[in-house]
């Protein structure tokens, strides 16, 4: 049975050191993993905080938002960043809506192999 690929997050986590080498024990450590995510990098914390808001709002996740929004709040993030987080994920959701789902990428045809 063939693997799924990784999902595109996976892929682009590899390209920040810290986060890779944490992810790769992710199933071993969650903590460790959200840790690395969250603490360091190449993010400020309020820029972290604007991007983890804007996830739990294309989500959905209603007491992720909350938790989010809180620590944007605590971390410096005014109404209007925060408004124009929210009205991000909104053009995003609706642009969304209006395409048409595309079907997965078709597996590459592997090649006949010969003695």
């Amino acid at each position: 049975m063939a693997t799924a690929a990784p999902s595109i997050a996976t892929q682009l986590i590899q390209l920040a050191p810290d986060v890779k080498e944490s992810h790769t024990s992710f199933s071993d450590s969650y903590q460790t993993f959200f840790n690395a995510v969250f603490n360091g990098g190449a993010l400020d914390p309020k820029t972290k905080a604007a991007v983890a808001l804007a996830s739990a709002l294309l989500l959905g996740r209603e007491e992720t938002v909350r938790s989010f929004l809180a620590t944007a709040k605590q971390l410096g993030l005014g109404n209007e960043e925060i408004g124009q987080v929210a009205g991000i994920v909104e053009v995003l959701k609706l642009d969304a809506a209006q395409r048409p789902a595309q079907a997965p990428a078709a597996a590459p045809a592997k090649a006949n192999t010969c003695c």
